[in-house]
């Protein structure tokens, strides 16, 4: 079902604080299926988030869950805006920090859930906490001296956090067949082979976090004049 504002009843709960629904008080609430959705994906991934996993942990019938939810993609909104919560506070007077505060914010919320980078963007955000996240940004971005397109910055710093949330995912210990071991192949074995590669991983690859700060850094540096 929709509400008057053509929202799933589901999202627009989530943006009323209140039950849509009329007739006796249900048994569950939006915010018990987005609590019991975030925990299917933290338990096994973005693949197994569905109307059937999350009835099965709620133990209702999945015909049941549709009294909540409409739709697998109504589904997957509400588990992110649980599991994304509010933004944070932003320390004042100094945009740069504050950009940076936000990213890092942003990037240990998908390291406790990192099925998040897993999630497709399909246009702007319908729930409230992942537009909460932009509006902080952005105005955290308004104060950045001469940026003509705040929005734009603001989408690209939150693609390099996906992508460098996505990469701590992949980075595997050596011995296990990780990066590290076939990067250190690339500069021992192979160095003929990839020179200019070979002098570019003779480090600790493995340290994403600084890897990050300094995509971050060469961001906010190319955003100003």
């Amino acid at each position: 079902m929709r509400s008057q504002e053509g929202l799933p009843d589901a999202i627009a709960e989530l943006w009323a604080g209140r039950a849509p629904r009329r007739g006796p008080r249900p048994r569950l609430s939006v915010a018990g299926v987005a609590e019991a959705a975030v925990a299917v994906a933290d338990d096994a991934g973005l693949a197994a988030l569905s109307l059937q996993s999350v009835a099965g942990r709620l133990g209702i019938a999945t015909t049941g869950l549709y009294r909540y939810v409409d739709s697998k993609r109504t589904l997957v909104e509400i588990a992110v805006d649980h599991a994304t919560g509010p933004p944070p506070a932003l320390p004042a007077g100094d945009w740069a920090a504050a950009v940076r505060r936000w990213s890092q914010e942003l990037l240990a919320t998908h390291r406790r859930h990192p099925w998040l980078s897993d999630v497709e963007p399909s246009g702007m955000p319908r729930t409230p906490n992942p537009l909460a996240w932009l509006d902080r940004l952005l105005g955290a971005l308004a104060d950045a001296p001469g940026l003509d397109d705040p929005m734009s910055a603001a989408l690209l710093l939150e693609a390099v956090v996906g992508r460098y949330a996505a990469l701590l995912r992949s980075v595997q210990p050596a011995g296990d067949g990780g990066t590290e071991e076939l990067l250190g192949h690339l500069a021992g074995a192979r160095a003929g082979d990839f020179p200019f590669l070979a002098r570019a991983v003779d480090r600790d690859w493995s340290d994403v976090e600084r890897e990050f700060d300094f995509a971050v850094g060469t961001v906010l540096r190319g955003l100003v004049r």
